[in-house]
């Protein structure tokens, strides 16, 4: 296959604070700050996966940052060594502005007077006021160039490399280096800081997962941050991080620090149109910041949801000001991962700052005579994510630049597990040096198993008459991407698709063949023919599949959810005789059953049919038909009734077809309640309700960050009802809760949608 020649950027980036007793100072102290980061120069825009062909450039950044005190630096160098398998761009040894605008060169590759080289593959670059061809200069926290908001001196020494073409998807590259310089104020003497070696993974982008099932989801509410009423989340995240939490405010977070938010105002206002920039600040972070709320479960996943309004429920979402070091955003072990199995690492990413720019003479994007970065763009740094897994540096997002229109985007990529793994540390970097932007929200982490579609097939319609069997077929079709999800087992459920057993016998498991059909792999696993009767109307049948046998039980086995319910029909529909009313009353504590009929014709009799529960009957008793036009019958139980009893009437004919009554319910203190809930749910959900008297209920559907999905206002009877909860296909595929509601009662309810 040809491949593209393209071009890979190194930039380093240094920075310098002050130490004191050991330890570097809280934010905005005097200190020295070196970070060591990577871009593709080519992907700058949408990210990707590293491959051969691609133009990286090299950067390590220097930020001499101080507080009361000035901070100087001299001698300042940077070392590194051209990476196996890259080839050095000549001409790309420069120092730019932390926002990666060249501030002084290019540089030759020769020792001579210019402050780079590049002697058999041994980078140097020296740095600073006084820098030449063979020292490094001086570097201070107040006049030095480029200059952060004229207290800081951020600067990156930077090269390019291409990686080669003859390298192969699989190799790594390794990155190293140093930096060396001398403290002068406060005198402190050498500081060599060796760089740990990143190493980057050649890697195919397969894109995100078409159909991916949040099976090893991030922790920390399965990387959604839960929901609450209160702007600030008290806890810290549940993850690894080298940021420091601090609750937002006009002015926080600033750099190195990150905050759990449901609004990301400085006050809580939710009015995301507020007048910038703000001077003071009340509303907006820093007077710039965008006010906005989370990204889960939004109707439009690249807006985002609102800002909630204060003591109102919302969706919580992290806000990053971020370092300007590589530092950590998220880093965790999986252990629950499956063998042989691919999985999409991605998660949802917001530029907040659309004016956080700082020139290289300190002016901000705010003031007199600054110069914005070229095309007017005066966000300043854009946010930069690095994904690793195991230590490995797979994919980058790219700069985020920011983006009204389209705020929220996700990144994110598709790998493979070994053929034994089980666990992995998954990790989120900031590749950005920060200071002047690299402001940045982040939301809905997910480490998701990537399946197949299944599509249930069935036919015929099964009908049974006289309670004789008849043949069912069923076949299961299924598709995907990739080609290793052969393994299959067939399962069935008799309690409405929540408890499933393995089906046994020939052709209930095994493994398909699949074949390329339209750039996807496909095929069919077909159930033997079996019989059903009236009895096994209701059961549900689904298909479960695995990269492996072993990968056919537990949390490796994948379904998308796609069922089928057999219904067996009784034929009573053909029966002449019709019910006119069926009704009930207890008396001495013991039931009397009432029911009309008419158009009696060939019926043996009236089978009386009891349940505690709804579902399962037994018989109660019968009363013979004398096949009138028009007839009412009456029935005593001759057993007394001890709490809810459902009662129903079996009208058969002569030949044994039969047809059923509606379900009444009697009971000695009637109670709201509600029985037989529809869980997990398609389409609708249906229910069983009971109420003391005539009213009207209310039900509330409520999704996992307990917000209000629908409503509907349903009018009962005393006593038993069975009533439906329609229009739910618009519904996400999740958790939600059912809240019911009669006369000032309320019942609450955890439901799945599938």
């Amino acid at each position: 296959m040809k491949k593209n020649l393209q071009t890979l950027i190194f930039v380093f980036t240094f920075l310098t604070s002050h130490f004191f007793g050991g330890q570097v100072c809280a934010q905005g102290a005097n200190r020295v700050d070196v970070g060591k980061s990577f871009v593709i120069i080519n992907k700058l825009n949408g990210g990707g996966t590293y491959s051969p062909g691609d133009t990286l450039e090299i950067r390590v950044t220097i930020a001499v940052i101080t507080q009361a005190t000035n901070t100087i630096i001299d001698n300042v160098q940077v070392f590194d060594a051209v990476p196996a398998n890259t080839t050095y761009i000549p001409g790309s040894i420069r120092v730019a502005t932390n926002q990666g605008i060249t501030y002084s060169g290019p540089y030759t590759e020769s020792v001579d007077a210019d402050q780079g080289s590049n002697v058999g593959g041994n980078i140097t670059i020296n740095l600073g006021n006084g820098a030449t061809g063979a020292n490094g200069g001086r570097i201070r926290s107040d006049t030095s160039r480029p200059s952060f908001y004229s207290s800081h001196c951020i600067m990156m020494a930077c090269y390019r490399v291409k990686i080669n073409n003859t390298a192969s998807f699989g190799d790594t590259l390794s990155i190293g280096g140093s930096v060396k310089y001398r403290m002068v104020k406060p005198s402190n003497g050498w500081t060599t800081v060796n760089f740990p070696v990143y190493k980057i993974l050649l890697f195919q982008n397969n894109g995100l997962c078409k159909n991916g099932t949040a099976i090893s989801s991030a922790s920390d509410s399965l990387g959604t941050f839960a929901s609450g009423i209160t702007q600030n989340r008290a806890t810290p995240l549940a993850f690894a991080t080298t940021y420091v939490k601090t609750n937002i405010g006009t002015g926080t977070p600033n750099d190195y620090f990150y905050s759990i938010v449901n609004n990301s105002s400085a006050d809580g206002t939710t009015n995301v149109n507020s007048t910038m920039p703000e001077s003071p600040a009340n509303h907006r972070v820093f007077g710039y910041w965008d006010i906005c709320g989370d990204h889960t479960g939004a109707a439009s996943p690249s807006l985002g949801n609102p800002p909630a309004a204060p003591g109102t429920r919302g969706g919580n979402f992290v806000l990053v000001n971020a370092s300007y070091n590589t530092d950590l955003a998220y880093q965790e072990t999986l252990s629950n991962l499956c063998p042989n199995t691919y999985y999409e690492f991605s998660a949802w990413f917001r530029n907040l700052c659309p004016r956080c720019s700082c020139d290289s003479m300190g002016r901000g994007s705010g003031t007199k005579n600054f110069i914005p970065f070229p095309g007017n763009d005066s966000s300043g740094v854009r946010p930069n994510l690095t994904f690793e897994i195991d230590g490995l540096a797979y994919f980058t997002s790219g700069d985020i630049k920011y983006d009204r229109s389209v705020p929220w985007k996700q990144f994110g990529f598709t790998f493979l597990t070994k053929p034994t793994q089980t666990s992995a540390n998954f990790t989120i970097r900031n590749n950005s040096p920060g200071g002047g932007g690299n402001d940045w929200a982040i939301d809905d982490i997910n480490v998701a198993h990537c399946g197949p579609s299944l599509k249930m097939n069935y036919t015929p319609l099964v009908l049974g008459c006289n309670a004789a069997p008849f043949p069912v077929n069923l076949s299961d079709t299924i598709v995907c991407i990739y080609n290793n999800y052969t393994y299959f087992k067939w399962q069935k459920s008799n309690v409405g698709g929540t408890i499933w057993t393995d089906m046994v016998g020939p052709g209930t498991s095994g493994s398909g063949t699949p074949v390329l059909v339209g750039g996807q792999y496909k095929y069919v696993t077909n159930l033997p023919p079996f019989l059903a009767t009236p009895a096994d109307s209701g059961t549900y049948y689904r298909v479960i599949v695995g990269t492996s046998a072993a990968n056919l039980t537990g949390n490796c086995a994948f379904t998308d959810g796609s069922t089928t319910m057999i219904k067996v029909v009784d034929c009573g529909i053909i029966l002449s005789g019709n019910f006119l009313k069926f009704k009930g009353a207890v008396m001495d504590n013991k039931a009397t059953l009432n029911w009309a009929v008419s158009d009696e014709n060939n019926l043996l009799n009236y089978e009386i049919e009891k349940s505690t529960d709804g579902i399962s009957f037994t018989r109660a008793g019968s009363v013979n038909a004398l096949n009138l036009s028009e007839m009412n019958y009456s029935f005593t139980d001759p057993e007394n009734i001890n709490g809810a009893v459902y009662y129903r009437i079996k009208m058969v004919n002569k030949n044994n077809l039969f047809k059923y009554s509606n379900i009444i319910l009697l009971n000695t203190a009637l109670t709201f309640d509600i029985k037989n809930i529809q869980n997990p749910f398609s389409d609708e959900i249906k229910m069983d309700i009971i109420v003391p008297t005539d009213g009207v209920i209310t039900l509330n559907i409520y999704n996992d960050k307990g917000q209000l999905e629908k409503v509907s206002y349903q009018t009962v009877k005393k006593g038993y009802s069975r009533i439906s909860f329609i229009n739910m296909n618009t519904l996400s595929k999740g958790v939600y809760f059912i809240s019911a509601n009669f006369n000032n009662k309320s019942i609450k309810s955890k439901l799945i949608k599938y």
